[in-house]
């Protein structure tokens, strides 16, 4: 598997400044482009993942920001992905309301998309990307109407 060595070889958020995109074509489901994980970024091509290392945009601004957020978790991406299943196994609860309700209510990719199409946003945060705390402090049912007011103003 070429994942396990991503894992491994995986350095601490705070001593990273990018990510490397690298193709891992049956880790990524379908109707994503690109998944965080352990400092680099998984994408279903080799196209797809030049694209991300040679171009920046809305998409690799999104999954920079969960890079900082991993900062903000005690700079661990194990805290950082520990806190982010149970963030999704409790909004899990909501996919009678919304599909993918794990994912798209999720505080840290609440945060993500919220500020993906802001290229200053991460130069702004010093201490890391923490506005998924913010997320995090709201019910689900709060987080639902903020998810469904953005779906209605897309």
């Amino acid at each position: 598997m070429t994942v396990i060595p991503l894992m491994f070889h995986a350095k601490r958020p705070s001593k990273m400044e990018d990510m490397q995109a690298v193709a891992v074509p049956f880790w990524i489901r379908k109707g994503y482009e690109g998944m965080t994980f352990f400092g680099h970024i998984i994408t279903h091509s080799k196209e797809e993942a030049d694209r991300f290392n040679n171009h920046w945009d809305a998409l690799k601004n999104h999954e920079l920001i969960h890079l900082y957020q991993a900062r903000s978790t005690h700079d661990s991406w194990l805290c950082f992905y520990w806190k982010y299943f149970v963030f999704w196994l409790k909004a899990c609860r909501y996919r009678k309301h919304l599909r993918n309700a794990g994912y798209l209510l999720n505080p840290f990719e609440m945060e993500a998309y919220a500020h993906m199409n802001d290229s200053d946003y991460l130069a702004q945060k010093e201490k890391g990307a923490i506005g998924w705390r913010h997320y995090a402090d709201m019910s689900l049912e709060e987080r639902l109407q903020i998810y469904l007011s953005w779906k209605r103003s897309a």
